[in-house]
């Protein structure tokens, strides 16, 4: 996934965020519920995005100079 789709998808996301409050203040749910939920949502839309770009560099692959790096280090 690139920074753009990345981007992108974080935008989708905190739309759905924000689309979630405005339901959450029109069906009438108190406020500090509605800041127990969003507060939820919002913790689940960085974890979503935390894993989206650990799998994006999983699938990069590896530069041999730095994994000779890192083994020389585990060795020592």
């Amino acid at each position: 996934m690139t920074d753009d789709r990345l981007q992108q998808r974080a935008d989708r996301l905190a739309a759905q965020v924000e689309a979630l409050a405005a339901a959450l203040r029109a069906s009438g749910v108190a406020e500090e519920a509605s800041m127990q939920v969003l507060s939820h949502a919002s913790a689940a839309v960085v974890q979503a995005l935390s894993l989206e770009l650990l799998l994006e560099r999983s699938d990069t692959p590896p530069d041999p100079g730095r994994q000779a790096q890192l083994d020389i280090r585990l060795a020592a």
